[in-house]
């Protein structure tokens, strides 16, 4: 039964990884076009929105595979909550758009960070053993 409870943690944190390379994917788009100022507020407001899908899902995966396991995660947990909150704070477009596409860029990579560093949560789980 262990090896099946850890395969379903393994299973969570890969498709977390997936949320993150499609939320690394819509971040850097949205860098681009908000950096070259040729975005609409309601476009953005919109691709924020798609990433605030994508970012509570790998929180969500990231969460219930530190249920099926005793795999010492909240750190991964902690990172992946600071990305939806900050997604949710930027949709409400209070900054300088300087300091709204330096924040944009930040998430992308803070989003690859975490999607690599489930890899090696992956790796633990199978292993049996601790990230």
């Amino acid at each position: 039964m262990p090896n099946q409870i850890n395969k379903t943690a393994a299973n969570h944190l890969e498709d977390a990884q997936v949320y993150l390379e499609s939320l690394e994917s819509v971040l850097l788009r949205l860098y681009t076009s908000y950096d070259q100022c040729d975005l609409s507020d309601d476009k953005a407001k919109a691709m924020l929105s798609v990433c605030e899908v994508l970012a509570n899902g790998a929180l969500e995966d990231i969460e219930s595979a530190s249920v099926k396991t005793k795999l010492y995660i909240s750190a991964y947990i902690d990172l992946a909550n600071g990305i939806v909150v900050t997604i949710d704070e930027l949709s409400d477009f209070n900054l300088a758009k300087g300091h709204t596409a330096a924040a944009i860029h930040g998430l992308f990579l803070v989003a690859g960070q975490l999607k690599e560093s489930l890899e090696t949560a992956v790796y633990a789980v199978m292993e049996g053993g601790a990230a």
